[in-house]
């Protein structure tokens, strides 16, 4: 075990890194480290914040020219820990570079006024982040977001709270194989992200219990947009179950899908937007897709769906009228997200939407 901090063995991060060998733990006293930068090379380790987050600055500096901390090693997993404001004389600068193999996997940690949150290098790894925040990443170009993974085999998230990208998006993924769970994806009134979520890729994308908002300053008309730079994965299905997709801007499409899609298929949605946007761009047809128990509405019977300090998604009585469900479209779903990183047990009779109850 190497720990790290003041009085301790290693002062900062990186003079761990610089010693660490396959299979250590490495504890990181909460507090702030400032213009410490780290390149993680061995794998299979362990690095953990101990009595609270380890916050990390980059302060102008950069590892390899890339982030805060590039990860080469191959089985990390990185838990309590937050990156602040990584910059790069390219503008692509990173929270976390990610470049192994293997698995990343992120825990409890956030992410924070990065050019990018996490931006990982195609191969053959998985990542997956649970219970983790990201938030005003990008440098505002469109090319840099809250997080982008490049295409590796698989991503997952689940518990975890996206939100006001500048410019770029709030999640983009071109993974083969990509599967958000119980998680938050949002603009808030301000945020001036693209897209909410982008599959350019396309891929096997599966969403269930996910509150997505599109606010008034969105760069983009389309909330959800899958396959918009070619269907280039081995497969290519898009099915969303009991999420909730809330546009209060104007206009637009909550999803766009192009026709090449294998399947499409929307079961318990509770979509609710303004200006009347259409369910689906893109080119594949809505008639095509696999539909039940999904509802359409307007974003005011969501009224608190736009805060980023306390974000509810819980609908008002007139919606909650309408979005009862007389059967189980999703047995496997027994746990929803009244707030972000917080989960619960579903009882009682199911809802359309990805709240079962008040929050």
């Amino acid at each position: 075990m190497l720990q790290v901090g003041p009085g301790k063995t290693y002062s900062v991060p990186s003079a761990a890194a610089a010693v660490a060998q396959s299979g250590d733990v490495i504890k990181i006293a909460a507090g702030d480290y400032r213009g410490d930068v780290a390149s993680w090379n061995a794998s299979n380790l362990t690095i953990c914040g101990v009595g609270g987050r380890a916050r990390l600055f980059a302060d102008g500096r950069n590892a390899q020219g890339k982030g805060l901390w590039v990860v080469s090693g191959s089985n990390i997993t990185i838990d309590s820990i937050e990156f602040h404001k990584a910059t790069v004389p390219d503008q692509n600068g990173a929270g976390i570079r990610a470049q192994n193999g293997g698995y990343l996997r992120i825990i409890n940690s956030g992410f924070y006024d990065n050019e990018n949150g996490i931006l990982t290098n195609p191969g053959s790894s998985t990542v997956s982040v649970e219970r983790s925040e990201f938030a005003r990443n990008g440098l505002g170009d469109g090319y840099t977001h809250n997080i982008y993974a490049g295409a590796i085999d698989k991503l997952t998230v689940t518990s975890s709270y996206f939100h006001e990208a500048k410019v770029g998006h709030n999640f983009k993924s071109r993974a083969k194989e990509t599967t958000l769970e119980n998680s938050y994806f949002m603009d808030g009134p301000s945020g001036t992200a693209s897209y909410v979520a982008d599959f350019p890729n396309g891929g096997k994308v599966y969403l269930r219990g996910n509150m997505f908002h599109k606010g008034p300053n969105a760069s983009n008309p389309i909330a959800i947009s899958y396959g918009a730079e070619g269907l280039t994965n081995p497969t290519n299905t898009f099915e969303m179950v009991h999420n909730t997709v809330v546009m209060t801007r104007s206009g637009g499409a909550f999803l766009s899908v192009p026709a090449g899609t294998s399947s499409v298929k929307l079961t318990a949605n509770l979509f609710a937007g303004t200006g009347s946007p259409t369910l689906m761009a893109g080119g594949y047809a809505v008639g095509n897709a696999s539909q039940s128990n999904n509802v359409t509405s307007v974003a005011s019977n969501i009224p608190g769906a736009s805060s980023i300090a306390t974000p509810n998604f819980w609908p008002n009585s007139t919606l909650q009228a309408l979005i009862g469900l007389s059967v189980v479209p999703d047995s496997g779903y027994t746990r929803d997200a009244p707030a972000p990183y917080t989960l619960r047990a579903i009882s009682g009779s199911r809802k359309v939407g990805a709240l079962q109850a008040a929050p």
